[in-house]
């Protein structure tokens, strides 16, 4: 009776996976992904696979050197960047016009190594203290986020002042040079603080600048059926709750 019953289970299995394309359609699609959404797209590429069937191949790297990538031919179906990048590609003809589609957004934060008391960063004057009573600061060089940061000194009136203790981090995350003690506190999104690291307040609101996350197709996917379905596994109720967990802001409308 044992062996009727495995044979059963065995077909209703398979006729479940046919129907839903997981056997005879199953593909693999290939993500680039920016550095700022890491934590939340590295969680759900495996929920895609366990939900789809289909393989998700996910390749981490800044917004500047994924569009560099890009721009020099590297085969990919999916993107995952900062928006205005995105358009930039639709114009170049590496990205399918019209497919962009905005996820989230995140927004700015001072971190520290884990155990650091968390910091009152709730006032501008506040914040602009604790910045001034840093040793220093690593900061993605080339990263998008690194723009956001200069670029709020800047408004404050004090990225001349802070250039001693600027530490810019390339090919690396800037939380990675406080965890190796080349910095006291790194500058980037909630979202990308790395093992032993913590964040230790966000910028105020009143200078709170906030790198969006989008995703758009490749005009030559090999895969662009699984490219959509993708994208849209990014803008499901389940993915949404996976970017608020991570510190992300799902976008209206999802």
């Amino acid at each position: 009776m044992k062996k009727p019953s495995l044979i059963v289970s065995g077909t209703v299995a398979l006729m479940f996976l046919l129907a839903n394309g997981t056997i005879a359609q199953a593909a693999e699609v290939i993500v680039l992904s920016s550095g700022a959404s890491r934590s939340a797209i590295s969680a759900l590429g495996p929920l895609f696979e366990n939900s789809t069937g289909h393989k998700a191949t996910i390749k981490f790297a800044n917004n500047p050197i994924l569009k560099k990538q890009v721009e020099e031919g590297v085969r990919f179906d999916v993107i995952v960047i900062e928006p205005g990048l995105i358009d930039g590609l639709i114009k170049l003809g590496h990205v399918a016009g019209g497919a962009r589609v905005d996820i989230a957004r995140v927004g700015m934060s001072l971190g520290a190594l884990a155990g650091t008391p968390k910091s009152d960063m709730s006032t501008v004057d506040s914040f602009v203290g604790v910045l001034k009573k840093a040793d220093s600061i690593a900061y993605t060089a080339d990263g998008h986020s690194g723009t956001v940061f200069l670029h709020t000194l800047e408004k404050l009136g004090l990225l001349d002042a802070m250039k001693p203790k600027l530490k810019p981090a390339v090919g690396r995350t800037a939380s990675s040079l406080v965890v190796g003690g080349e910095a006291q506190m790194w500058a980037g999104p909630i979202s990308t603080p790395t093992a032993g690291t913590q964040i230790v307040g966000r910028f105020p609101q009143a200078v709170q600048t906030y790198v969006g996350i989008s995703a758009a197709i490749s005009a030559s996917a090999n895969a662009p059926d699984v490219a959509r379905m993708f994208i849209k596994f990014l803008i499901s109720e389940e993915a949404g709750s996976v970017f608020t967990a991570k510190g992300f802001e799902p976008l209206p409308a999802r």
